[in-house]
Parts: C-alpha cells; sequence; structure tokens
C-alpha cells in the first residue's frame, strides 16, 4: 500500500514537473528516448457504445492535438470489422511485402555515380541489414496509409545508427500553444511529452497524406470511421431483428371467460417454449406456430453491403477484385487491379522519400559529409509481373531493339539464381 501510494505521489511530481517552463525530457544524446511504459498496454475501447456524437468528440480532439482516443478507436475498428481487417492488409501487404533495395544517388550534373556513392550504398545496405526490427519498422511505418501519421525513433551510439524502435501511435499529441507541432509522451513527461524538433535527426516521421497544420487527419481510417459507425450500428440491429423475426411466432387461443391467473400460466408456458421446447397445454388451448418470411433480412444486409463496398473502394481505388459474388467482366477485374497498382506505387513513392529523408541523409550525412549523394531506397516491383511476358518482352528488347539488359537484373526478375564459379549451367541448345 505504501509503495502505490509513493508511486502515485512520484507520478504526479513528474505530470506536474512537465508542465514547468525549461523541461524538455530526457538529456539529449545517444539512447532511447522512448522506452517501455506500461501505459502503452492500457486500453479504453471507445467503440463500446459508440455514437455519432462520441465521434465527433474524438475526431474534434484529435484535431486540438490530442488524437490518443481517435487511434484507440482506429485499432478498435482494425479488430471489430472483418472487410477493413482485409482491406487494410491488402493496402499494407503489398507495399511490405516486395524486396526492398538501395540505389546510388545522384548529384546535380553527374551523368553517373562515383565510387563514393557506391560506398555510401553498402554502408547504408550494411547498417539497415544489421538491425534486428528493420521488418517491423517497416510495418510500422506502412500502417501510416490508416492512421495518416507512423514514427518511429533512431537510436544512436557513438554516432552510428544502433536500432529503430517504433513509436506506438497512443504516445503521439500535439503542443497545447501549436497543435500542429509533434510530441511524443514519455514515462519521464507523460502529459506535455517531448517536442520531436529539439532531438535532430532522431525521428523517422512518415505522412503519406500529409495536410498542412493537421498531422492527425489524412489516414484512410478517418475516413472509415463514418463507415464503421454505420455498419456496426446496423449489424446490432440486425442481430436482433435475427433473434426474433428467426424463430416462429408460438401463438395459443383460450376461451372466452379464461381466468387471468390461467393466462398467465399459458403466458408463461408459450415463453418457455422458446428455450425449453416443451410445455403442457389444456384440451381447450389451440397452439399455433407462425413461421417467419425466409430471405427477409430488412434494410440490414442491404446497408451492409454498401458500407463493405464503400470501404473497398475507399482502400483500394476499387472492389472488383474482393467482391466476386457482384457481376462484371475479367476485362474490368483487370482494370481494378491495375488502379490498386497506381496506388502501391504511390505507396513506394511515399515511403522511399521518408526513409531517404530521415534515415539515409543522416547515415550518409554522419559519415561521408554533405557533398556524398544519398541513396535512394526503392521497391521492387518485378514480383509482381508475369515471368513469362517479361521473358517474351526481354527477347525483344535484347534481340530486336538492342538494348543493353544488366543480366543481375534479368536474373532478379525472373527469380533465377546467378550461377557460381564451376557450376554446371543450362545454356542454349541444349548445351551446358
Amino acid at each position: 500500500m505504501l509503495k502505490t501510494t509513493r508511486e502515485r505521489i512520484a507520478g504526479l511530481f513528474r505530470s506536474a514537473g512537465s508542465l514547468l517552463p525549461g523541461r524538455t525530457g530526457p538529456a539529449r544524446g545517444t539512447g532511447a528516448v522512448v522506452r517501455p511504459w506500461r501505459q502503452d498496454s492500457q486500453r479504453a475501447y471507445p467503440t463500446v457504445g459508440l455514437t455519432p456524437a462520441r465521434l465527433l468528440t474524438y475526431l474534434q480532439a484529435a484535431d486540438g492535438g490530442w488524437p490518443q482516443m481517435q487511434y484507440e478507436l482506429y485499432g478498435d475498428m482494425l479488430a471489430r470489422w472483418p472487410r477493413l481487417v482485409a482491406v487494410e492488409a491488402t493496402r499494407r501487404l503489398a507495399l511490405t511485402g516486395l524486396d526492398w533495395e538501395l540505389m546510388p544517388g545522384r548529384t546535380a550534373g553527374a551523368a553517373a555515380a562515383d565510387a563514393r556513392s557506391d560506398a555510401a550504398v553498402e554502408f547504408c545496405r550494411e547498417i539497415l541489414l544489421s538491425l534486428d526490427r528493420l521488418r517491423e519498422v517497416l510495418g510500422h511505418l506502412a500502417t501510416a496509409v490508416g492512421f495518416g501519421l507512423a514514427v518511429a525513433e533512431v537510436v544512436w551510439e557513438r554516432g552510428r545508427l544502433v536500432d529503430i524502435v517504433p513509436v506506438p501511435h497512443g504516445r503521439l499529441c500535439g503542443d497545447p500553444q501549436e497543435p500542429w507541432r509533434l510530441r511524443i509522451l514519455t514515462e519521464e513527461e507523460p502529459s506535455r511529452g517531448v517536442a520531436l524538433d529539439e532531438y535532430p535527426n532522431k525521428w523517422v516521421v512518415h505522412r503519406p497524406r500529409s495536410l498542412v497544420g493537421r498531422p492527425f487527419e489524412g489516414g484512410l481510417l478517418r475516413a472509415s470511421a463514418l463507415l464503421y459507425l454505420a455498419q456496426n450500428l446496423s449489424f446490432k440491429d440486425w442481430l436482433t431483428y435475427s433473434q426474433i423475426a428467426g424463430m416462429p411466432v408460438r401463438v395459443a387461443q383460450f376461451e372466452p371467460g379464461t381466468p387471468e391467473v390461467d393466462k398467465r400460466e399459458l403466458l408463461r408456458m408459450l415463453e418457455a417454449l422458446g428455450t425449453d421446447a416443451v410445455a403442457a397445454f389444456g384440451k381447450n388451448v389451440e397452439l399455433k406456430f407462425m413461421e417467419p418470411r425466409r430471405g427477409d433480412a430488412g434494410p440490414y444486409k442491404p446497408l451492409q453491403e454498401y458500407c463493405n463496398t464503400e470501404v473497398t473502394i475507399l482502400w483500394l481505388g476499387q472492389h472488383l477484385t474482393t467482391d466476386i459474388k457482384l457481376s462484371g467482366s475479367r476485362a474490368a477485374a483487370e482494370v481494378h487491379d491495375r488502379v490498386r497498382e497506381d496506388l502501391l506505387v504511390e505507396d513506394i513513392c511515399a515511403e522511399a522519400q521518408t526513409l531517404r529523408r530521415d534515415v539515409l541523409t543522416p547515415l550518409v550525412r554522419a559519415r561521408f559529409g554533405a557533398d556524398v549523394p544519398v541513396p535512394v531506397f526503392r521497391r521492387s516491383l518485378i514480383q509482381s509481373v508475369d515471368t513469362k511476358v517479361l521473358a517474351e518482352t526481354l527477347a525483344v528488347a535484347v534481340k530486336e531493339l538492342g538494348l543493353a539488359v544488366p543480366a543481375r537484373w534479368v536474373h532478379q526478375a525472373l527469380g533465377i539464381p546467378e550461377p557460381v564459379a564451376d557450376e554446371t549451367v543450362l545454356q542454349a541448345g541444349g548445351r551446358s
């Protein structure tokens, strides 16, 4: 008990101290600013009893710089709506499932990369491959498509990048005086948080659909919130309707002048028929079962289908690749799939820009100086290409057009490993 009281008093002093001028959080320097905090596991479940008025309250609080309930709502939405889970995963995994590579940067007026550019590429590749949580971080940054924002902390030790740590969305907030200025809540600063701009080269801030002056808007989950509200409320009503309309109506007719006590007993037995399926009636009681009409779902099923279709279009730009029950030609489905690929290209470009700015640039500047081109982070789209079509295209490009195609790229595109020394290989004409 005494220990609990001391912890509460210490928490109050920390909260009060974070509001005092001149407090800027942990000492600047190496090491991690964001460390595990027990409040990261606390949940408020804002979807329970969600109404349009509550939804508006959460969004307005986020506009004022406190997006915690908004992000909690987004997490609950992803846990409760199967269609939203599917389309969010489709959009996110389409990006994170692609292989990545680093390409040499270019300086203004330079025709090709020089030795320093190649050295920068190898150095950055070595650092990134040494990070145990790189895949986790890239997946976290990809959630910015839905949340509108994703932040990760770059951990430096003695001038070397040693780790990148995802920052929970619930830690993000705005400055009380400048809501557009990002801050991160920590155990040392649980009320006001630490400002990101006070720690240069320390954060990876990914905003794929950034809105000027509105850091907590722009995500697709915010646009999905109203659809989720309509889907959730109608689904609850549909369940209630199914419980009532799905069971036959039990009707018992009695003779005029039946005493009230017998009527109440008769009603009790009718209610028992719905659970026990056993009841005893007198010969003078006529019992009927009125079956409900089959296939009558009222307005609930069309509303569910509407919400599912609209949220799919919102995330994927189309719906024929997911709604297979709807009529549509194969050509129309292929056109819709190309629309989805356009969104993927946009996600790739946004991710590459963020990583080059917040990760690769500090790495190169710390090691090589300001005059060495920064490498370019790039995802490979060749994985989604039909290898047969690609092989035919390469044959025309090389034999008829005489284009110079790098052999390394061809091996990677076709999924054929490059031969090692003294290894038996197959060649044209059956030679080996």
